[in-house]
């Protein structure tokens, strides 16, 4: 086993990262599947024992195949009190066959050190419908916040943490009050989620989802807001937050579009 460890890593788009300073964490592809991949980054922190190592990055695809290898590199690392981050632009076009989950590999002096999930972004293929939306689905079920990017009166957007309760697909958010402060979530049609894996600690990537406000006082308000005391982390009233949600807060759905 490697004396090396992995502690994060992000393989992203870098046409969109050049545009905007935004990292987008996936792998980019044009027109319909199988296709060649837009210029990514390959973006990794290793923590280890100082000195030199011989590093490969490699990606597989959902079975497992190598379609892309580097040619060996040495790196360097200042020792275990050290955090070494490293940055690596790709401009190959690698052969992209399917829109499932694909991998980045990191091997040093020959072991594999570690391995992260990218996912591929190809909006003009048919083949890509509903695979980020699954994954996504699975991840928001293992963890208990989201990001949310929501656009805001008069230009400009706030991204807040929230947390959620998951229905499916669908998530519903409890704001207002003593609550969590989302603003003008209630008024927008539609919202921004990024969504992280809480294994790998990498972005799965965003969905946009479209919202809609519970109605006060419905069966579907109560249903909500009783699965939300069990989901909700130290609440400070337990219970009581039931009657708290009722005369304070709005629940919202986000659906997110497949």
């Amino acid at each position: 086993m490697s004396r090396v460890k992995l502690m994060s890593a992000m393989a992203f788009d870098l046409v969109s990262y050049e545009e905007s300073m935004v990292a987008d964490p996936v792998i980019r592809v044009t027109g319909e599947l199988p296709a060649g991949s837009e210029p990514f980054g390959i973006n990794r922190v290793y923590k280890g024992p100082q000195g030199r190592y011989e590093e490969v990055l490699a990606v597989a695809d959902p079975d497992g195949r190598i379609i892309w290898e580097t040619e060996p590199r040495l790196i360097e690392l200042r020792g275990m009190m050290f955090e070494d981050l490293f940055r690596r632009e790709v401009r190959d076009r690698l052969e992209i066959t399917t829109p499932g989950e694909h991998a980045v590999l990191f091997y040093l002096d020959g072991q594999l050190t570690g391995r992260i999930p990218v996912f591929i972004d190809a909006p003009g293929s048919a083949k890509t419908a509903g695979v980020v939306l699954d994954a996504a689905e699975v991840a928001l079920k293992k963890g208990s916040i989201c990001w949310l990017t929501i656009d805001q009166p008069g230009g400009g957007v706030a991204t807040r943490p929230a947390w959620y309760v998951q229905q499916g697909s669908k998530l519903f958010v409890v704001k207002g009050g003593s609550e969590q402060e989302l603003p003008n979530l209630e008024h927008v049609k539609t919202v921004t989620i990024s969504v992280k894996s809480k294994e790998q600690k990498a972005a799965l990537g965003e969905l946009t989802a479209d919202v809609r406000v519970v109605e006060s006082g419905s069966d579907e308000f109560e249903r909500i807001a009783g699965l939300g005391v069990g989901t909700r982390l130290n609440l400070p009233d337990g219970e009581g937050a039931l009657d708290r949600w009722k005369a304070e807060c709005t629940i919202v759905e986000l659906a997110p579009r497949g």
